[in-house]
């Protein structure tokens, strides 16, 4: 993947290059430095981003905050997938002189805003600036200001923001996923945003400072009527007890997050529960671990079963491993983490965004060459183009969707009405439920069609 994207920007890199002196701040953005990527790469040589990557714009946000983002990705304070990594091989030198080099430039205006999209940039605008406190919504401008531009150190600029990347932070604070310097006050911001707000509140930020101006009265824009959440919101990550049992929920939190690491004899591939069931099990309408957990003992296929025998049956059917022992330490760490995320909820509870919410099958069947086409198009990117994934440094970063180190044919994302329902809710993960119900179904007929483990 580095490969193709060096490719793709070496020109602009080039170009860039040759009008600024080689310091270290700019080595290492242009070109990276050993194993250190360039980062460039992915945030462009003035920090402008790539908006169709999800990848944010550094420019604007000050040397302060980005010496501090760098720091936390590097103290394990906040997780990435790719930006880890790269920052625990930087050393303070370096990360400093990174973050000098892309405190020197400030974001370009974007560029207007797509036809049809009124009506979201009005309730985008709303949210925005006045928030809503009959959904205990805040208004985003009380620390970024009105006009996007953050104030002070703390808050930092988000004026053109690149959309794909504020949906997936705001997704990433909502489920609690991401974590960071602060005292939690995004988590807090974000916990009531449903999906729809997330998408019309990362539209307008991408066009807050636009040019031209936006010329558009958004403000007199009718606004239906917004009705208020009922998904239920497991507790908060740091509210883990210090006891016997909150280590127990933390360790089962890591096995959930990182199955093949620490669940290494029970797994026979390359993937973790939480690329099934996003978020650390967190995420509403994206198989939730705390929706399932309350449902348990259950009639399942005619018999009577627990939670814990789901949990082996996963292990067996979706790690293509074996079952871990029910007295075992990987079983009893996950059962604990389980009922953590549960605390709150009603037993027995058929709870708004369990699962992956069921989608209807196209009149005329899904099309797995059209579901081929999409693949390359959408989702080669991230997951490769034969489906098997991407890896940093030794690490799993997007998980291989075929092939041997992906899920076997037992699994429940192995039936295509699964797969379809999956897709629709949760993918592309910087952008879900853009896909329509017969681009679902035609992704999934291909994915089905892929060889994987029996």
């Amino acid at each position: 993947m580095r490969r193709v994207l060096g490719l793709l920007f070496l020109g602009v890199v080039t170009a860039h290059a040759a009008t600024h002196s080689p310091t270290l701040g700019a080595r290492l953005a242009l070109h990276g430095l050993g194993s250190i990527r360039a980062c460039a790469d992915c945030h462009g040589p003035q920090g402008q981003g790539r908006p169709h990557f999800a990848y944010p714009k550094l420019a604007g946000l000050g040397f302060t905050y980005l010496l501090g983002a760098l720091r936390s990705f590097s103290d394990g304070r906040r997780l990435n997938g790719i930006m880890t990594p790269i920052a625990r091989e930087l050393t303070a030198e370096e990360m400093r002189a990174v973050a000098t080099y892309y405190a020197r430039f400030r974001p370009r205006p974007p560029h207007g805003v797509r036809p049809g999209e009124r009506l979201r940039l009005a309730r985008g605008r709303r949210y925005y600036d006045h928030g809503d406190m009959n959904d205990r919504l805040v208004a985003c401008a009380r620390c970024h200001g009105r006009r996007g531009q953050g104030m002070g150190r703390r808050f930092p600029w988000i004026a053109g923001q690149t959309e794909a990347y504020v949906k997936e932070q705001l997704r990433s604070f909502r489920a609690g996923s991401r974590r960071g310097p602060g005292i939690g006050l995004m988590r807090d911001a974000a916990r009531p945003l449903d999906a729809r707000q997330i998408d019309d509140i990362a539209l307008y930020v991408s066009v807050l400072g636009a040019w031209p101006p936006l010329s558009i009265p958004i403000e007199r824009l009718p606004m239906p009527p917004i009705v208020p959440r009922r998904t239920f919101v497991p507790p908060r990550r740091d509210a883990i007890p210090r006891t016997v049992f909150g280590r127990a929920v933390r360790r089962g939190r890591a096995i959930f997050d990182h199955t093949a690491r620490y669940a290494r004899p029970y797994v026979g591939n390359a993937l973790s529960c939480s690329d099934c069931h996003l978020g650390e099990g967190r995420e509403a309408q994206a198989g939730p671990l705390w929706a399932a957990t309350v449902l348990f003992p259950r009639a399942y296929r005619g018999h009577m079963t627990t939670l814990a025998a789901r949990i082996q049956a996963a292990f067996i059917q979706s790690e293509n491993g074996r079952a871990p022992p029910l007295d075992g330490p990987v079983l009893t760490d996950l059962l604990a983490y389980a009922h953590w995320m549960s605390r709150g909820e009603v037993i027995g509870a058929h709870a708004p965004g369990r699962g992956y919410p069921p989608i209807t099958k196209p009149g005329k069947g899904a099309d797995a060459a059209r579901g081929a086409a999409l693949y390359v198009q959408r989702c080669a990117v991230c997951h490769g183009g034969r489906g098997e994934g991407a890896r940093y440094n030794g690490r799993v970063v997007f998980p291989p969707v075929w092939g041997p180190l992906s899920f076997g044919q037992r699994a429940s994302l192995a039936q295509t009405s699964v797969m379809a329902a999956f897709l629709k809710s949760t993918m592309p993960y910087a952008d879900p439920g853009t896909l329509t119900s017969g681009a679902a179904y035609d992704l999934a007929a291909f994915l089905e069609a892929r060889p994987r483990p029996p």
